[in-house]
């Protein structure tokens, strides 16, 4: 994941002690020049920051007066619930650190004496930044694939390794005259071919899905939703669907 840039970094840390917060800030922007710091010493303040600026991490105390480090994870889950947020606390516990995991903490730390751990967390920061934007470039990759694959005028289905359906466009659906991807989903290509269809169709698969290489378009006889038996050419290359190797086949009748 190296490859998704990290070179500039905005950090929200919160803290009730604002001479820690100011500590925290410096050895972080003297760790890496890539960070940005802002603090804020209550919640309440943290939640108006995060209305007015944008922050690529939190950073949140535990132990703080009137909303607590877990009161405000829930509410930035509520609100940003892909944004890393990081528990830096001198208050742990298995009861807190459960607690924090369960409400979707990215990461959980202990404070300690001693200046290494400033080089601990900003490490858990640049990965935590790092892991988010990559998980936001391939969400992208797969919003535009799916712009493009719906509206396509011609029926496309999408294989896993296990020769199951994971995708469907609405002109596949309406060509195997499905009332929606329910019925088409977890069910094997086989499932939609003619019996005699079966081995050949296989064989093709396996080679596609051990080569990484598109096979010759061939005909078929398709068995749709409702039972019925339509003739039609279907093309099959390889591609990738959220982070795994499929087999993407286009129907042409």
């Amino acid at each position: 994941m190296n490859h998704f840039s990290i070179d500039d970094i905005r950090v929200l840390h919160v803290d009730d002690d604002p001479g820690f917060a100011e500590i925290v800030s410096e050895f972080l922007e003297r760790e890496d020049d890539a960070f940005s710091v802002e603090t804020a010493t209550s919640v309440d303040d943290a939640l108006v920051m995060l209305q007015d600026i944008q922050v690529d991490c939190v950073v949140s105390d535990y132990d703080m007066p009137q909303k607590d480090g877990l009161d405000f994870l829930e509410l930035v889950r509520h609100d940003y619930p892909d944004l890393p947020f990081l528990l830096f606390t001198g208050k742990g516990s298995e009861e807190i650190a459960s607690r924090a995991i369960s409400a979707g903490v990215t990461d959980y730390l202990q404070k300690e004496a001693g200046t290494e751990q400033y080089t601990v967390l900003a490490n858990r920061i640049r990965n935590a930044v790092r892991s988010a934007r990559a998980e936001t470039a391939v969400q992208r990759t797969e919003d535009r694939y799916h712009n493009l694959v719906d509206t396509a005028p011609i029926p496309i289905l999408l294989f896993d390794r296990d020769w199951k359906a994971l995708y469907a466009n609405e002109a596949a659906i309406a060509f195997l005259d499905a009332d929606s991807f329910t019925e088409i989903a977890g069910k094997k290509a086989s499932d939609f071919l003619h019996p005699d269809e079966r081995d050949a169709a296989r064989k093709r698969f396996q080679r596609l899905m051990r080569e990484g290489v598109s096979v010759p378009e061939r005909e078929y006889r398709v068995m749709t939703a409702e039972g019925e038996v339509k003739t039609a050419t279907i093309a099959t290359a390889p591609g990738y669907y959220r982070g795994e190797q499929v087999a993407q086949a286009m129907v042409y009748r």
